[in-house]
């Protein structure tokens, strides 16, 4: 097993849960992509995050909707959310967007982001994940740090120190989530533009 399956193993081992539930997705054929803090887990090995993240291509989410009747649906600006789970740990997200300030970025599962997943299969699990760059996209997008529990900066560092970033992708898909100056200055910052 790569050490990707191992890391998502730690996080099944805090999420049982997990393992029904891809399969339930898996099954019903949902596009999906695992992203952000859980993704940056298993490509780090830096930390087992306390929930999961999944982006659900838009076309998908009445899909998904029907699979888990009884997870709690909430719209945002940002998009919209599907928690699944007794305590809201998986959260499924469609029609996204990440809004700063006054600012909107596009951040959903286009035909080009599903085109660059990858799937990760280990013992009793099969998941998809999304490219990298996407990840590290958001990260860039939301630039949240400690003294909001997160670690937007340091997991893109973390990223590259452990991953080779595509970068004929990154351009590609930052034609697709609105980029600003702000996004792009990060982007720089770490050598990715």
């Amino acid at each position: 097993m790569n050490q990707m399956a191992t890391n998502f193993n730690k996080i099944i081992a805090k999420l049982p849960q997990l393992i029904s539930i891809l399969s339930k997705i898996n099954s019903a054929d949902i596009k999906y992509g695992l992203y952000a803090g859980s993704h940056v887990s298993i490509l780090t090995s830096n930390r087992v995050p306390t929930d999961v993240d999944f982006l659900v291509a838009d076309e998908d989410f009445i899909k998904l909707k029907k699979l888990f009747p009884f997870a709690k649906e909430k719209n945002y600006d940002d998009g919209k959310f599907l928690y699944i789970g007794e305590h809201d740990e998986i959260k499924c997200m469609s029609f996204g967007g990440l809004k700063i300030g006054n600012f909107r970025y596009f951040f959903r599962l286009s035909n080009l982001c599903w085109e660059n997943t990858n799937l990760i299969e280990g013992d009793g699990f099969k998941v998809r994940v999304l490219n990298e760059v996407d990840t590290i996209l958001s990260k860039a997008m939301l630039q949240r740090g400690k003294d909001l529990g997160k670690h937007d900066l340091e997991d893109i560092e973390a990223i590259l120190q452990t991953q080779d970033i595509d970068k004929e992708y990154l351009k590609k898909r930052l034609l697709e989530v609105n980029p600003d100056e702000r996004l792009i200055k990060v982007l720089k910052k770490f050598g990715l533009i």
